[in-house]
Formats: structure tokens, C-alpha cells, sequence
């Protein structure tokens, strides 16, 4: 299935804004006003923006969080001649962004959804998931969230 959304970029709309976080604001194969994307479709941009309750920060944390497990399954890591690819190394600068963006959707939102977020028992003891803010080592995973 294509990627398909509006093109070019509607950068009021939620879909757009989760687009221009996550860079993915250069459609091809424009036609009367839809062109494919590299990423996500609308659709499923959509249907993340549903999950995390039309928070675009928090649908593009969860977009960039995505693309981060593609790079690693799919380009691992490899070398030939002068080029090197590394999956692993680029997968941990989208999940760092990722991890920025959640936290400033945490800072902005007064939401019940986001303060439930904000109370995640921290298991490094520290009492504040915001100030270490590192899910995968420090605060416990609801399986929701990932």
C-alpha cells in the first residue's frame, strides 16, 4: 500500500503537524491534490493521532519510535569499501528525538491521558520520570504505550 496522503503538507491539520515533526513533508507522484509519502500514509497517521488522543507530538514520537525499529531491522549494520550503514546508530537519534517530543507534549498537556502518562512508577527510584525521562531503562512500560 502507498503512503498516500494530501499533498502538499496541510501544516494546520493534526496529520500535518505529526508530518512536520517527523520530516516527512515531501510528497511524490503529486495528483490532484495526493501525493505518496516516504513514511506514513494519512491513514495511518490517523489512526496513531487516535491512539495517542490527537496529540501530534505524542503521534510523532510514536511515528519517529517506528521508523527507529525499521532502521534496525532492516539496515542492521554493514560496511562495504568506504560506506558504512549504520541502523543501530541512526534508530537511537530517532528515538532520542522521540524521546523529546513526548516530553514536551508532557510539559504542554493538562490532559487526564497525559497526566496517567506523567505518574509512571519510576524503577530507578528517583520519583521523577520527567527529570530522568528514560522509559526504556528507568520508568516501567505499559504495554499501551509502546
Amino acid at each position: 500500500m502507498a503512503n498516500t496522503g494530501v499533498a502538499p503538507v496541510n501544516v494546520t491539520s493534526d496529520v500535518g503537524k505529526v508530518r512536520v515533526l517527523i520530516g516527512d513533508t515531501d510528497p511524490t507522484n503529486v495528483s490532484a491534490g495526493s501525493g505518496t509519502y516516504l513514511f506514513f500514509s494519512d491513514a495511518e497517521i490517523t489512526a496513531i493521532l487516535g491512539m495517542y488522543e490527537n496529540s501530534p507530538k505524542l503521534a510523532a514520537a510514536r511515528a519517529l519510535e517506528t521508523i527507529a525499529g525499521s532502521q534496525v531491522l532492516l539496515l542492521k549494520s554493514w560496511s562495504t569499501d568506504d560506506l558504512s550503514v549504520r541502523g543501530d546508530v541512526i534508530a537511537k537519534e530517532l528515538r532520542e528525538i522521540a524521546k523529546q517530543l513526548r516530553a514536551e507534549a508532557l510539559a504542554e498537556s493538562s490532559s487526564d491521558f497525559v497526566a496517567l502518562i506523567q505518574t509512571v512508577e519510576c524503577a530507578n527510584n528517583c520519583n521523577d520520570c520527567n527529570a530522568c525521562y528514560d522509559f526504556a531503562e528507568c520508568c516501567r512500560r505499559y504495554s499501551w504505550w509502546n
